[in-house]
């Protein structure tokens, strides 16, 4: 009947108004949208470890690792890790030491060179941790700050900041023991003398050692005594300018030696294992050339 066709007609516009009011026609009688399904590997697969070699100054050799891209095309692994910079705490580096003196310090070192999976680095800075700078600082007495620019003999152009506080004397009363702003001048004056003839007259190797042994602090506050009476005198901080031209010979000196450089433990294992075949073959070789 007319009836019937009329509600069947007007079911029909509802049900497709319905259907193109719900977003944008999928179009599913043409197969829809097909996207390619993004294959997820383990990324780790393709990095390689490379140990950390710290300098012959330090008692831990092996103080880390790091991670890079294996070589690849036109990328080079190696290339990579040259320039990165690592920070240690002094402590771990002198063999877990339980002194006051390392335990507060930090020290940054740098990839220079890359040998098998074993990284060199060289000395790049130190600074005091932020928990014992803190604790330094007190009130009613004079904060004197310097900072020197002074080039080692071997051509490391070093800036060294330093730090005192004034003390009172042994027999004052007065609570507060703050200094004249030319007491100030003279210290700061004394401190840029003591750092420029410690840096200026030794190679970075030695300068490193005066800073492991905390002994340029020292030598700040003997050489004050007569101006001002000082207590907390540290190097608080000391950054690598610029560096020499790289050489790969004197980098295996401050390493001590190719014979001092220990073997990758990590890393290298796989090297180790494949060269050992070949030095089983040529010692076989110069066997028979003797037989």
């Amino acid at each position: 009947s007319k009836a019937t066709v009329s509600v069947l007609n007007w079911l029909f516009v509802v049900t497709s108004y319905q259907i193109m009011a719900v977003g944008k026609n999928p179009r599913l009688s043409k197969g829809g949208k097909r996207t390619a399904k993004k294959k997820i590997g383990d990324t780790m697969l393709g990095k390689e470890w490379y140990d950390l070699v710290a300098p012959a100054n330090f008692t831990t050799r092996h103080c880390g690792k790091t991670l890079v891209n294996k070589s690849k095309g036109t990328f080079s692994g190696p290339e990579n890790i040259k320039g990165r910079v690592f920070q240690h705490n002094l402590a771990d580096l002198m063999g877990k030491s339980d002194d006051d003196v390392h335990k507060c310090r930090n020290v940054t070192l740098k990839a220079e060179d890359v040998q098998g999976r074993n990284v060199l680095t060289n000395f790049h800075g130190m600074c005091l941790t932020t928990d014992r700078l803190r604790s330094l600082l007190s009130k009613w007495c004079t904060l004197i700050e310097g900072a020197v620019e002074a080039k080692t003999t071997d051509g490391f152009t070093l800036r060294v900041f330093a730090m005192a506080l004034t003390k009172k004397r042994d027999t004052q009363v007065k609570k507060n023991c703050y200094c004249q702003t030319s007491h100030v001048k003279k210290i700061r004056t004394k401190m840029a003398e003591e750092i420029t003839k410690c840096v200026s007259k030794n190679t970075l190797e030695k300068v490193v050692k005066n800073l492991q042994q905390d002994s340029l602090g020292e030598d700040i506050r003997k050489a004050c005594v007569a101006i001002f009476p000082l207590t907390g005198v540290n190097v608080r901080k000391v950054k690598v300018v610029r560096s020499p031209k790289f050489d790969a010979q004197k980098l295996i000196e401050v390493h001590g030696g190719e014979s001092h450089i220990p073997k990758s433990v990590e890393g290298g294992r796989q090297l180790q294992q494949d060269a050992a075949p070949k030095e089983q073959e040529e010692e076989a070789a110069a066997e028979e050339a003797d037989d």
